[in-house]
């Protein structure tokens, strides 16, 4: 069982709460502004939408299977809209969904659970930020202005885990750098297939094929879409930033596993020589120089081997091996 909220402005009136029951009235009084909003609906409140306002049934389809990709659709007397609120965790990207019904008269939301979005929009209606002069359309605006605004805070946090991906690739290429990037340029990608189709969904309000709202709104529109044209950039910016990241974290893992297979050749041979010496003085040789009778053949070698070492390791140093 959803949860349902009629909120009513009328003339000369502040906002209130009105009871489901009045909703047939309310709804033909053209002077009412309403709106009703749906916390995860069941059948009663989609029949509700279906017996009162008569809205089509592709539409109340698209809201029973929800997921819909952001979209305007037009139809008689009213937009059909789907829109994304930007919400996140610490480290994922979590879209929620909102639906609207936009008529003359009134407003109709749907979503599941609650969204703070949406008593922000409350509230800056009931102050009348604009004026008295919108109806309707200037809760629409103030809704989607929240919403489109939310999305400046997510791209702050997509910019704060671009830096720590940079900082980290050159402090450490380990593979949880590399994973931290691909999931961020997963969730990059997921956020630009959301604010496209809105800018898509913002120009197709500002056509007004149905003109909902005055023309002294249409520059408060405007700047909502300038908003999604300015958050799009910086997305594509980020996902610039986050393929030459990927370059050189490829490159800096590639250039640690030549500074390894330098340091593996430069030990190599520096034990290399003494292994052979060692090697060639033990077989035993009956007149081998210097000989096992002399009593200080054998620190020679040693001494022989611990220079050659050390010209090695000298030698290594030199080239930047070690």
């Amino acid at each position: 069982m959803g949860q349902a909220l009629l909120t009513v402005n009328g003339p000369g009136q502040r906002q209130h709460t009105a009871d489901l029951a009045q909703l047939p009235a309310l709804l033909s009084d053209a002077h009412t502004l309403l709106w009703l909003d749906l916390q995860d609906p069941g059948p009663a409140e989609l029949a509700l939408l279906r017996r009162e306002f008569g809205f089509h049934e592709l539409a109340l389809e698209d809201v029973v299977k929800r997921h819909q990709r952001p979209k305007c659709d037009l139809y008689d007397r009213y937009y059909f809209i789907v829109i994304y609120v930007a919400e996140h965790s610490a480290t994922e990207f979590c879209p929620r969904e909102l639906q609207l019904f936009w008529g003359t008269n009134y407003l109709v939301t749907i979503h599941d659970g609650p969204l703070a979005v949406l008593d922000e929009a409350r509230r800056r209606w009931e102050h009348r930020e604009l004026g008295s002069r919108g109806g309707v359309a200037q809760l629409v605006y103030t809704l989607l202005d929240s919403i489109v605004d939310g999305y400046f805070p997510l791209q702050d946090w997509v910019g704060e885990r671009v830096e720590a991906i940079e900082e980290a690739i050159f402090a450490h290429s380990d593979s949880t750098v590399l994973t931290d990037l691909f999931r961020l340029r997963k969730d990059l990608l997921q956020m630009r297939k959301l604010l496209a189709p809105t800018r898509d969904v913002l120009n197709e309000l500002l056509r007004r094929d149905l003109p909902l709202f005055p023309p002294s709104l249409r520059p408060y529109f405007n700047d909502v879409y300038d908003h999604t044209l300015r958050i799009l950039d910086g997305l594509d910016t980020y996902r610039d930033l986050l393929a030459s990241a990927l370059d050189v974290y490829l490159s800096a893992t590639s250039n640690r596993l030549n500074q390894l297979v330098k340091r593996m050749t430069a030990l190599t041979l520096i034990v290399m020589v003494p292994t052979l010496i060692a090697g060639i003085y033990g077989m035993n040789f009956t007149h081998a120089f210097p000989s096992y009778e002399l009593e200080w053949g054998f620190w020679l070698i040693i001494g022989l081997m611990a220079t050659l070492m050390a010209a090695g390791v000298a030698l290594a140093r030199r080239l930047d091996w070690l």
